[in-house]
């Protein structure tokens, strides 16, 4: 999967929600800014052992980039 395609389908996980079995669209700033803030929890995650979760560091910081350009 490709930065893109990931930052479209978090995007999309929030953006679509159920209640009462129900789906629904939520339309505005808040879908990204709650998809960036988890990116940055995933983030913060591997950043822990640096070594290891380089290419995934670099694979969610792109992610991250292609939310802002939605």
């Amino acid at each position: 999967m490709t930065p893109k395609e990931k930052a479209k389908e978090l995007y999309h996980k929030f953006q679509v929600y159920e209640v009462n079995g129900q789906k629904h669209m939520k339309y505005g700033p808040e879908v990204k800014v709650f998809t960036l803030i988890a990116v940055d929890e995933c983030l913060g995650a591997v950043k822990s052992d640096w070594s290891f979760m380089q290419k995934r560091i670099e694979f969610w910081q792109q992610v991250k980039q292609e939310i802002e350009n939605l």
